[in-house]
């Protein structure tokens, strides 16, 4: 039991959302080239019969997986939205997102090498899936895993670094800035809401406190520049005097803060500039 307790809580271990638009065009272009390589080299799936063209018919298969990832992830984000939250994206997430990944790539490849070698002849079809689900989920559980765990040291490490360092203090004195009449130097964090703005800030009395206002990030930050509250987040700003310690996972930093339990999230993109 303790063996299967050890599997969840990996399968339950963040992982890292692609960043950027480009970030995700060099992994399905990636994975592309593999499998151009992959079936030039090795011929499976009838390969070897061709006379003729047959590194044209490869290529032909990877574009075709190419094409297939983008409108796969693109129909993924506007249906089901599962990469919308980045900090709710797991390893089981991720390894479901693959394997729904290869069993389309499967599909069009199947529909493609039957337009080229023959009939439609759909009784066929499971040695494809078979053969693509062997040659691709497979290999990529394992380079996922091995990269969530690379990853995840890599952000620990540099938490330990941040931690075991003194605080750097900012140039800028923040006792005459303040967001919606409230001082900087109270505020905790400030968090997108679309439209609006969450503040999460010190109260008087010394009780945490928040505040939601009609306001957007970049106009925040355009008010307080230099000052101790700096982006971490898409999602967040947050004032660096208010850190007591970080921690990292395969995502980037999580924060915690003084006289406050919420943890705020330190991107990957943004821990560079943030250490």
């Amino acid at each position: 039991m303790e063996y299967l307790g050890s599997i969840r809580d990996f399968l339950n271990k963040p992982f890292p959302v692609e960043e950027s638009k480009a970030a995700f065009f060099r992994l399905v272009g990636a994975i592309s080239l593999f499998i151009f390589l992959f079936l030039g080299i090795f011929e499976p799936f009838g390969i070897n019969t061709v006379e003729e063209g047959k590194w044209m018919i490869c290529f032909g298969f990877g574009v075709v997986a190419f094409l297939t990832m983008v409108a796969f992830e693109y129909l993924l984000d506007m249906v089901f939205k599962l990469k919308r939250k980045p900090e709710e994206y797991t390893f089981w997430k991720w390894i479901l997102y693959m394997t729904g990944m290869m069993l389309a790539i499967s599909l069009t490849n199947f529909l493609f090498s039957r337009s080229l070698f023959g009939s439609m002849d759909w009784s066929l079809f499971p040695a494809m899936l078979k053969g693509t689900l062997a040659i691709g989920i497979f290999p990529l559980i394992f380079i996922g895993g091995a990269a969530l765990l690379r990853t995840e040291r890599k952000y620990q490490d540099i938490s330990h670094q941040i931690n075991s360092s003194p605080p750097k203090k900012h140039n800028i004195k923040d006792d005459h800035l303040s967001i919606f009449n409230i001082s900087l130097n109270d505020v905790l964090y400030v968090e997108a809401l679309q439209n609006y703005i969450r503040i999460g800030y010190k109260a008087p009395d010394g009780t945490f406190a928040e505040r939601t206002e009609r306001s957007t990030l970049k106009s925040i930050i355009d008010q307080i520049q230099g000052s101790s509250v700096v982006r971490c987040h898409r999602s967040f700003l947050v004032n660096t005097e208010a850190i007591l310690s970080t921690s990292g996972n395969a995502q980037g930093l999580q924060l915690t803060l003084k006289g406050f339990n919420k943890i705020i999230p330190v991107s990957r993109s943004y821990v560079p500039a943030f250490r």
